[in-house]
C-alpha cells in the first residue's frame, strides 16, 4: 500500500509547540484522491483556528484541494481544484503533501 507523507503548518504559535506537524497515512493503491483527503480531514490531523478556518493541500507544489475546519464551516465539503475522482498516487506521484494556510 502507498504511503504518503502529509506535513501541515501549525494554525497559531500553541499548535506550533504542541501539535504534530507531520504524520505518515497509507491507502489502498486504488484509492482516488477524495479517498485520501477523507481520510485526512477525518483523522484531524488538520487543525484551524477563527482567523484560519481553510488550509491548502499542495502536492509537488500544485494545490490540489482546500479544507475547511468542520466546525468554523459548518461542515463545508472540500474545494477540489482537480478531480476528487483520479487515483491519489497520480496526483502525489511520491512527493510529500503540504497543506498551508492562505
Amino acid at each position: 500500500m502507498p504511503q504518503f507523507r502529509v506535513l501541515r503548518e501549525a494554525c497559531c504559535a500553541q499548535d506550533d509547540q504542541l501539535g504534530p506537524l507531520e504524520a505518515t497515512y497509507e491507502v489502498s493503491a486504488s484509492a482516488t484522491l477524495g479517498e485520501f483527503v477523507h481520510a485526512v480531514a477525518s483523522s484531524r490531523f488538520l487543525q484551524y483556528s477563527a482567523t484560519h478556518t481553510s488550509i491548502v493541500g499542495y502536492a509537488g507544489g500544485t494545490q490540489f484541494v482546500r479544507v475547511f475546519s468542520s466546525y468554523y464551516c459548518n461542515g463545508q465539503e472540500p474545494d477540489f481544484f482537480v478531480s476528487p475522482d483520479v487515483p491519489a498516487s497520480a496526483v502525489v506521484r511520491g512527493a510529500d503533501i503540504h497543506f498551508r494556510f492562505t
